[in-house]
């Protein structure tokens, strides 16, 4: 990257949770990330060069919307997985036939042959996370 951040600058993403352990629990044991350190302040895990900072909070407010996603290729397989782990995916009574019973929204595209995949689920804390396969 370059510019105004300058050429050593990389992304990092944050999250709030309230309780380190259960987080902990839930995005290393569950969704496999590799927790990379963990102090008093965070959890920090690393997937693909990113840096997740697992922050917690007095209150955890929660948004209406997806406040993390993860990129995936077999998206029926990831959310076979994790609905074998116990994860709950979200339907979404707006999206219609469009929305399978296992949670994955196939979008509309251009092409008559389905657009990019998404499915939703919450970590412990009601956080909305999702994911999704482009095509």
């Amino acid at each position: 990257m370059s510019g105004t951040l300058g050429p050593s600058a990389s992304l990092m993403a944050f999250v709030a949770v309230s309780d380190f352990d259960r987080a902990r629990a839930f995005y290393e044991g569950v969704l496999g990330l590799e927790i990379t350190s963990a102090d008093g302040f965070a959890i920090s895990a690393r997937l693909d060069g990113v840096c997740l900072r697992i922050v917690k909070v007095g209150a955890v407010v929660v948004a209406p919307y997806t406040v993390l996603g993860f990129r995936v290729s077999g998206i029926g397989a990831r959310v076979a997985d994790l609905t074998a782990k116990g994860v709950a995916f979200e339907r979404y009574g707006f999206l219609g036939e469009a929305q399978g019973p296992d949670g994955v929204w196939i979008a509309p595209s251009s092409n008559g042959r389905g657009g990019d995949k998404v499915a939703w689920f919450k970590d412990p804390d009601g956080n909305l996370l999702s994911l999704s396969e482009h095509v």
